[in-house]
């Protein structure tokens, strides 16, 4: 009695564990996201306006050191903005806007550092 108990057990639990993982491997792959999905997306975005601004901003300072102008990041029209290149896909337009002026500084510094060194003022 003890045995077909068992037995009838075990071969309902094979049944039973079966199905569920058979009803597991019916999800569809592409609706489940790697774990940090949204966060690795964020950082690229963020990573992708840093980088527009720094190469904007480079390109703005190099014009304006080049044209005898006073560095003034601020009266740059791309660098109020701040929205240039946008993508919805990068996230939030108001954290777009934070990263890619803050790339602008950066890269406007950096056109003015490198311009003073390679003589270009003149």
């Amino acid at each position: 009695m003890k045995s077909s108990l068992l037995t009838t057990s075990a071969v309902a639990l094979l049944v039973l564990g079966g199905a569920s993982t058979q009803a597991r491997a019916a999800v569809p792959q592409w609706d489940r996201r790697p774990y940090g999905y949204e966060q690795r997306r964020e950082e690229a975005g963020e990573r992708m306006a840093f980088d527009n601004g720094m190469r904007d901003g480079y390109t703005k300072g190099l014009d304006d050191l080049r044209h005898h102008r006073f560095a003034d990041v601020r009266r740059q029209k791309w660098y109020r903005n701040g929205d240039r290149y946008y993508d919805n896909r990068y996230g939030p337009r108001d954290e777009y806007r934070i990263e890619y002026r803050r790339g602008f500084e950066r890269g406007y510094d950096r056109a003015y550092r490198e311009g003073y060194r390679y003589d270009w003022r003149r």
